[in-house]
């Protein structure tokens, strides 16, 4: 029986994917803060996104004050409750207020990026802990996000819904319209988690309404990148969405709407375009079109030359010699199943691996029945 062809990138992310280059991946960094506020914490490092979306991971702040009213500091009563842990957990000296919970929230994220959730989750409490008795609103909501993200990314899904509630809440009560990017980006969120709980109307209301919006603000002319990358990061997601319901014809007209986003976004020669051209590849086998599934496969072959070090290079390999199976080509899904194969094998990618052999062991079934058939 022939194999299926591998969708890629078809879960819910890693949080800790990579550090964010200078390069426009859709992927939008999800501050609440005021800008200069967030500038102090990320001037510490390049830490990346915190929002967990495959390969999205374009750092771009969004400017809390300038589209949601209510940004408001307080004072600073009981603050060296909090901070006095903190000196003697021998973590900060004696600072200023705000630098102590910009240096808290910094430890919180830095921890993230460490794969140390238990202990960002720890941080991060005591951060907003800091937060609540600065009154500081932009970073009571920025840490319900992290801590939302941090429960998303140990698959807690009940927490992350919670939280995730939370700061939706907190941006709409502060001003936010519901067609903001930063509310699009937690409701894209949610219908996510929505989906992995198995909740599909709720999901399906989710994506629609995240993408209604989006649709509208791009015809109005709204061609700024972060709405774009958002723009690309919702169509993709609700075409898997729609593939898990088999809605393949739905599917495609998102990936393809997601690819031409991309392309205008980051160019041809980026990671993202080889997800897309690989999914959109994928469909056209799931509906038996396998020239196009060919055609796709390919141009994705061509783009995974130009970044060599490219980990999904391998499995597109051995999606195109799987199709080239189907098509009973069998000499060029040879070819492709063994670059497939040496790929996978250089990175170490044993799934890949494992499906390249498998790719390997039906070509040599079929060739022993189609010479004991002449």
């Amino acid at each position: 029986m022939s194999r299926m062809i591998r969708i890629l990138s078809n879960r819910l992310p890693s949080l800790t994917n990579r550090a964010c280059p200078n390069q426009k991946i859709y992927y939008i960094c999800n501050q609440f803060l005021s800008q200069s506020f967030a500038l102090q914490i990320f001037r510490f490092k390049s830490f990346g996104s915190l929002v967990p979306a495959l390969r999205y991971a374009k750092c771009n702040l969004f400017n809390y004050t300038e589209t949601c009213k209510g940004h408001h500091k307080g004072g600073f009563n009981g603050f060296f409750t909090v901070s006095g842990i903190l000196t003697f957990l021998g973590l900060q000296k004696e600072e200023e207020p705000e630098s102590v919970l910009i240096t808290t929230m910094k430890r919180g994220v830095l921890l993230i990026q460490q794969g140390e959730l238990q202990k960002s989750e720890q941080m991060l409490h005591i951060a907003l802990k800091l937060a609540q008795e600065q009154q500081n609103s932009d970073a009571i909501t920025y840490i319900y996000d992290l801590l939302a993200n941090v429960a998303l990314e140990a698959h807690d899904l009940p927490k992350a819904e919670k939280l995730f509630v939370t700061v939706l809440q907190r941006l709409l009560s502060a001003g936010c319209a519901e067609d903001d990017n930063k509310v699009l980006h937690i409701s894209l969120k949610l219908a996510s988690i929505y989906k992995e709980k198995g909740n599909k109307i709720k999901a399906e209301e989710g994506f629609k309404f995240c993408e209604n919006h989006l649709q509208k603000k791009v015809e109005r002319g709204s061609v700024d990148d972060d709405t774009l990358l958002l723009w690309a990061m919702t169509l993709d997601w609700y075409a898997r969405f729609a593939m898990d319901q088999n809605r393949f014809k739905e599917a495609f007209a998102f990936f393809e709407k997601a690819y031409e986003t991309s392309l205008r976004v980051n160019g041809l020669v980026h990671e993202q375009n080889v997800i897309l051209l690989n999914d959109l590849g994928t469909l056209c086998c799931l509906q038996n079109n396998y020239d196009e599934a060919i055609k796709y496969l390919n141009q994705a072959i061509d783009i995974t030359k130009k970044i060599p070090d490219m980990e999904e290079a391998a499995a597109v390999y051995v999606n195109l010699g799987t199709v080239y199976i189907k098509r009973k080509m069998f000499e060029e899904a040879k070819q492709a199943c063994k670059e497939g194969w040496r790929n996978a094998k250089q990175k170490n990618d044993k799934e890949t691996l494992e499906e390249a052999n498998l790719c390997l062991e039906e070509l040599k079934t079929l060739y022993a029945a189609q010479g004991a058939n002449t």
